[in-house]
């Protein structure tokens, strides 16, 4: 028999690539696989040590195992194997566990695969595709196909539970599904025939520890029904005859064992017990009807036994002598042998005749109590039988009576519940029809505030400009002298030439003017003076020495020095970007870029976000002026050899910034909690740089993504510009989450954060109700308002027929609590519906799905998610709550593609692209608005027009428009 997904492959045998890769061990538990443990143990043949656990096998099992591992270690046999994997993982001396039954063995691929991981592990715990045989074959139309189970862990990752079935406990999150499409996989040689299949059904839900199968109610028959129709419905293949179906009913066949057994225990049912109660009330019967047989000399005769056993005697030679004395001795003994035997067997039957005669007579008094009971009983009967059919009789005309009562009140009931369907109809219709109008409402309120917010900008501008102050007095005076204004104006429009002549001499006194403004520098604003955070102990990064290192890539076009110089700093890498906030930042640095800026960037990732070096070879080929500073000193950068901005930065050791800060130590949890934050964010290594960098490259403007990155600003020149680009307001974030269940490690007080945004002079929002709210935290700060720019797909074509809902997500807490939430709530609803629609999710949110359901296909993360959005016709951001731009949100309707969303998804979106925004208030409305979608059919001609519309409104020139401005007037 050929093995389902082995595939001939060129490639070499699997072997250790020289790579360094982390220590792995290998465990197997067996007991009697004889037959399977060498190619089990053979596959094992890569891992730094390999045991068996034997549990006690009685077929040498271990002795074969032997030749194989490093070491077999025999325990006592248990009925199953949850009892012996928590100590066969501890036994393991290495961190990462391969972890295997004795009847599963890796494919080739899966080897492959591990090796991999164990160079640069994603993951914690990887989920194995696993391919049952079961009755010796595997088809992948059967119910159990595609499964996934952990053998391939991290020790401390995994906590075992000795629940028969129970598995082990890890974090979803940290988990990754791996895919089965290369053949990677587990072979599952479980299952040889139905009789073995049996008596591993009995022997597991004969344990009282182990994961039962639910059910309601008591019907074990309709329960039975269920689940063969449970499993034959999931199975791809309409054969009545065929494996699939035959498998699914013996899948069945272990819940409903299981259920019986349950049910057992529930209704109190002692087979045994009762055994032994009838055999005592027969044996009752039996003395008092039956004769007692009396036995005169109990025989055993194991003739036919021996015979079986002892081989036959070899016959005596023809010339043998043999001797009549011999057999004559022999037989003498026996008798008298016998004759003791029989006498003991006399006193014994004396014994048991005078116990059966002193019972009897017991049993005989018992019995003639019994009978006087039963009589009197039989009375009592009698009486209580009248009683009871007097009873019946009346109970009987109460019931019929009762009956025609309730028959009239049902019908009326029903009447009315038929009536009050209607009116529910009715205002649910307009119920449907006020949250549309509200929704519009809503809508144009926003765009109003963003007016409202703009226009306060552009005449704050106005009162900020030089043209502003200077006129300051010729209004003064026009205020005063209404009538001398009056007469000035009349007497010019009399003298045309002299006002031409007055109109020339204040525009040569103006040139003159902003030509001396020019030539004398005005240093902006210095940072308002905020209370700065306390600090923890002294930081654990002082002490350690640079180690500048330049990056070999290839050198890119770098801008003029003559342009004005921004140092943005990041604790996100944000090419190539994986999520919105990396994507903004790039657009971001792309415009300021073509807007005549040259940024230099320098990034520090936080101490579980560090990128590979690959990542960082890729982002230094994107821009040309590129730093990313390690925690443990290693500065990897993509400047000119002869750059002096790192000069004598190579084996220099980094301060402790505290007491120039003027941190001091804090006396609450919080505070400590939160300083503890802003030394994560930006610490001491990396402020010793942007101190290097701010000294040797002069930069105009300090740009900080986050506000936990504005610890460095105190350290930095004075008169240098400090820009927050602020992506979230912390302090309005956490009480939007956490009613949903979700905690924000990261939320600040209003005062907080107010003190941090008062270190900067321009606050950057990404949306207006943001910028409001920056507004309002810090009014002594200029807040500009700057979403992202998209490019839109004006040529987006109407999807195919084909109903494909689309799910783009990151894997943060809300992305992930959305995604389960919708699978579990409107999922069932849209599918119960539409059974061929399908859900397509891309993205890192795809790996929190350890269970896949039926129609959806989890694709990962795609390099090019043009071809993803061209094929759905929906596309959905279930995130119930939030803060700052839901930039994927964007990025959907610029694919001109409808998006269904709760109204945390859409803050901050145009009002141009409310057509294809569909705002639901609860996971009901959620689904029916995917329903309705997925039942549209687009226009073409009206997606080419608002394609041209939302690519004015997501075009660099308007997203960037009032950050333009703002810079421009610093």
């Amino acid at each position: 028999m050929s093995i389902e997904g082995l595939q001939e492959t060129s490639k070499s045998p699997v072997t250790n690539t020289g790579a360094a890769r982390q220590r792995v061990s290998g465990v197997v538990i067996a007991y009697n696989r004889v037959d399977l443990i060498g190619t089990c143990l053979r596959a094992l043949s890569f891992v730094d040590e390999l045991l068996v656990i034997d549990k006690s096998s009685t077929d040498g099992t271990a002795e074969l195992a032997a030749q194989f591992a490093d070491r077999v270690i025999v325990v006592p046999w248990s009925p199953v194997v949850e009892e012996t994997r928590a100590f066969a993982v501890a036994t393991c001396k290495h961190d990462w566990i391969v972890c295997m039954d004795d009847d599963e063995c890796l494919s080739v691929e899966a080897v492959r695969f591990i090796e991999r991981e164990l160079i640069s592990p994603r993951a914690s715990v990887y989920l194995l595709p696993q391919r049952h045989y079961i009755m010796g074959q595997h088809d992948e139309r059967a119910y159990y196909w595609p499964e996934f189970q952990p053998r391939f862990f991290s020790k401390k990752a995994i906590t075992f539970l000795e629940t028969v079935h129970g598995g082990m406990k890890y974090d979803e999150a940290a988990a990754y599904v791996v895919p089965y499409e290369d053949g990677t996989c587990i072979h599952h040689l479980s299952h040889k025939n139905v009789e073995q299949w049996i008596e591993k059904a009995n022997r597991y839900t004969s344990r009282p520890d182990r994961v039962r199968v639910p059910h309601a109610g008591d019907d074990v028959v309709a329960f039975s029904h269920e689940n063969i129709n449970r499993y034959v419905s999931v199975t791809k293949s309409s054969e009545p005859g065929g494996y699939p179906r035959a498998v699914a009913v013996l899948r069945a066949l272990y819940d409903i064992l299981d259920r019986l057994k349950t049910w057992e225990e529930e209704e109190g049912v002692d087979g045994d017990a009762a055994f032994q109660a009838i055999c005592r009330q027969l044996d009752a019967a039996y003395a008092r009807e039956l004769p007692l047989r009396k036995v005169a000399a109990p025989q055993i005769d194991t003739s036919q036994l021996a015979a079986l056993v002892v081989p036959p005697t070899k016959a005596p030679e023809r010339n043998a002598v043999i001797s009549d004395d011999l057999p004559l001795e022999t037989l003498r003994r026996a008798i008298e042998a016998l004759r003791e035997s029989l006498r003991h067997v006399r006193a014994a039957a004396e014994v048991e005749r005078r116990g059966a005669a002193a019972a009897l007579a017991h049993e005989r008094h018992l019995l003639a109590e019994s009978s006087k009971q039963l009589a009197n009983r039989e009375a009592n009967l009698a009486d209580m039988r009248e009683q009871l059919v007097a009873q019946e009789t009346k109970l009987q005309k109460e019931a019929r009576a009762s009956a025609t009562l309730h028959e009239a009140q049902i019908q009326q009931a029903s009447r009315d519940l038929r009536l009050a369907r209607s009116e529910l109809q009715v205002q649910y219709d307009q119920t449907l029809v006020l949250r549309r109008q509200i929704a519009a409402v809503q809508a144009e309120a926003d765009q109003l505030r963003a007016d409202a917010a703009s226009a306060r900008q552009q005449l704050h501008a106005v009162y900020a400009s030089v043209s502003w102050r200077l006129t300051g007095p010729m209004r003064g005076i026009a205020s005063r002298h209404p009538k001398a204004v009056a007469g000035l104006r009349e007497f010019l429009r009399r003298h045309p030439k002299l006002r031409r002549a007055a109109v020339g001499t204040v525009k040569a006194g103006w040139r003159l003017i902003t030509l001396r403004q020019g030539k004398t520098p005005v240093s902006p604003a210095p940072a308002p003076e905020g209370k700065l955070l306390p600090a923890l102990a002294p930081s654990t990064d002082v002490e350690r020495r640079f180690d500048v290192r330049r990056l070999d890539v290839p050198s890119v076009a770098r801008t003029p020095a003559s342009k004005r110089r921004v140092l943005c700093v990041s604790h996100v890498m944000p090419y190539p970007p994986r999520a919105g906030n990396e994507y903004r930042i790039h657009q971001l640095l792309t415009w300021l870029s073509s807007a005549g800026y040259s940024p230099l960037v320098v990034i520090c990732p936080l101490p579980h976000e560090v990128p590979s070096d690959k990542q960082i070879a890729v982002a230094a080929s994107v821009y040309p002026n590129f730093v990313v500073c390690g925690r443990d000193g290693v500065i990897h950068h993509n400047l000119d050899e002869d750059s002096p901005l790192l000069e004598g930065l190579h084996g220099g050791v980094a301060r402790d910034f505290a007491a120039m800060l003027g941190e001091q130590v804090p006396a609450t949890q919080r505070e400590r909690d939160l300083l503890g934050t802003m030394r994560t964010f930006c610490p001491n290594i990396l402020i010793e740089l942007l101190v290097k960098l701010d000294a040797n490259w002069r930069p105009d403007i300090l740009l900080a993504e986050y506000v936990f990155m504005t610890r460095a600003f105190a350290a930095m020149r004075p008169e240098l510009l400090k820009v927050i680009d602020t992506h979230d307001v912390f302090s309005t974030k956490a009480r939007k989450v956490q009613q949903y269940g979700v905690t924000d490690g990261l939320a600040l007080s209003d005062a907080e954060e107010a003190a941090l945004l008062k270190r900067a002079q321009l606050l950057i929002g990404i949306q207006p109700a943001e910028t409001r709210d920056l507004m309002r935290l810090a009014p002594e700060c200029n807040v500009v308002n700057v979403g992202v720019d998209f490019q839109v797909n004006t040529k987006a074509v109407v999807p195919p027929p084909r109903p494909i809902a689309l799910l783009v997500a990151s894997n943060n807490p809300m992305n992930v609590k959305g995604t389960k939430d919708f699978l579990s709530f409107s999922w069932p609803i849209i599918r119960k519906e539409r059974s061929d629609a399908e859900l397509h999710i891309v993205g890192d949110v795809g790996r929190s799905i350890a269970i896949v359901p039926d129609g959806v296909k989890v694709l990962g993360r795609l390099d090019d998610l043009n071809a993803a959005y061209a094929s759905a016709t929906v596309v959905i951001n279930p995130t119930v709550a939030g803060t700052g731009l839901k930039i994927k949100t964007v990025e959907a309707i610029c694919q001109l593609r409808p998006v269904v969303a709760f109204p945390a998804g859409v803050d901050g979106i145009s009002a141009a692209a409310k057509p294809l925004l569909h705002v639901a208030s609860d996971w009901f409305l959620f689904a029916q608005h995917v329903l309705r979608v997925l039942s549209e059919r687009p226009d073409a001609e009206m997606l080419a027009g608002l394609g041209t519309t939302l690519a004015r409104e997501f075009s660099p020139e308007v997203v960037y428009a009032e950050l333009a401005g703002a810079l421009d007037e610093f």
